[in-house]
Order: C-alpha cells, then sequence, then structure tokens
C-alpha cells in the first residue's frame, strides 16, 4: 500500500507540476485568499497528494482538474471554517469522535494508526495536519449544534412511521421492549442528524457567500 500510494505521489508530481526544477515551481506563494488566511501553492500540492492516498485512487490526466478542483475546494472550506470557529472562539470538540475517525482513516487503508502514520511520513505529509483538519471539522459540528440545537424540531409521526416500518422486520421476538427503545433511539439520533447537517450546509454557504475569496 505505501509503495503504491508513493507511485500516485509521482504521478501526481509530474502532472501538476511539470518543470525543471521542482523546488522552483511548488514554492510557498499564495495562490488563494480566503478572508485573511492564505493558501499556498505548497497547501495545494500537499492537498493533492493527501487525496490520492486517503481516495486509494490513481490521479490520471483523465481526473486530474478533477482531482486539483476537489483540493481547491477542501482548502477553500477548511479556511472557511476555520474563521467562523476561531471568530466565535470555539475550542470544545469529542476526543473519542476524532480517535474514531483517525481509525476509520486508517482502516480504510488497511492500516492501523502507527502505519497511517508512516504512510505520511514516507509521502513527506504531516500527520499532525492531518488531524488538525479532523480537529476542524469538529470544532465546526460542535458550533453547529450549539447555535441550532434548540431549532431541531422532528416529525414524531415520521419517526412513528420508521419504527413501525422497521418493526416489521424484527425476526428475534425476545426483549422486544428493549430493542423498540434502542431502535427508536437511533431513529432520533438520525433524524437530528439530518437536521444538523441541513443546518450546518446552510451556515456554510451564508459564509460562502460574504467571506471574499480571491485567486491570484
Amino acid at each position: 500500500m505505501i509503495k503504491k500510494n508513493f507511485l500516485y505521489f509521482i504521478t501526481i508530481f509530474f502532472l501538476f507540476f511539470k518543470a525543471d526544477n521542482a523546488l522552483s515551481v511548488i514554492n510557498n506563494s499564495v495562490i488563494i485568499a480566503v478572508g485573511k488566511e492564505p493558501i499556498t501553492r505548497l497547501d495545494l500540492f500537499k492537498e493533492i497528494k493527501l487525496i490520492a492516498i486517503l481516495s486509494g485512487g490513481q490521479i490520471t490526466e483523465e481526473n486530474k482538474d478533477r482531482i486539483k478542483d476537489l483540493a481547491i475546494k477542501s482548502l477553500i472550506k477548511k479556511s472557511i471554517k476555520n474563521i467562523e470557529i476561531e471568530k466565535r472562539n470555539v475550542k470544545k470538540y469529542n476526543k473519542k469522535d476524532l480517535e474514531n475517525i483517525i481509525n476509520n482513516t486508517a482502516r480504510n487503508l488497511g492500516l492501523d494508526k502507527s502505519g497511517l502514520q508512516e504512510l505520511l511520513e514516507r509521502n513527506n505529509l504531516s500527520y499532525k495536519n492531518l488531524e488538525e483538519k479532523f480537529v476542524i471539522d469538529l470544532k465546526w459540528n460542535t458550533m453547529i449544534f450549539e447555535i441550532y440545537k434548540n431549532r431541531i424540531s422532528l416529525n414524531t409521526v415520521e419517526i412513528e412511521n420508521k419504527l413501525n416500518a422497521q418493526l416489521k422486520n424484527l425476526e428475534d421476538k425476545d426483549r422486544v421492549e428493549e430493542k423498540i427503545e434502542a431502535l427508536k433511539k437511533e431513529i432520533v439520533n438520525d433524524e437530528k442528524n439530518k437536521k444538523l447537517r441541513m443546518f450546518s450546509n446552510s451556515h456554510y454557504s451564508n459564509l460562502e457567500r460574504v467571506i471574499q475569496i480571491k485567486f491570484l
């Protein structure tokens, strides 16, 4: 896996940064300004590498522009979220969720946490930067919940209908009451998360319209 991803890195390198002297091309010049937050050419190069490694998909001439666009959008989104959480002084996030995200990311690549760290290091990427990227998303989620928690309204009829539909497929009739409560809790949590995702998307879209984004 590590060797395979290293080859992806080489492919990306030549596709996106063709030049006799790579260091003269991949420099730290600012290419995008999101509010007062700069995004450099090096940031973009690293984000492209990271996307290739974490997705496990090879970068080709056919998809290189799409991957580059994904990397740009990812960096802009990270900057916008960071501006907002710093403005609101958001510090809290669920450390257990962070650990789960890291472990799931590693598992998707057939690795453990230490294997993920080694993979990033071999590709000259920072594990700490990846962790910070996840932390920004988790702080954002904390912020969205605090802002919109009192505006979450659930359709009780819809929840009951979903519960009844799942109960029809319940084969094991032992401890039915416990299972009903567990299913109901799961459905309610799913509905709350859907509402929070809706608020999150709306909040981000509003910021995207307000915060100035300049391509330099």
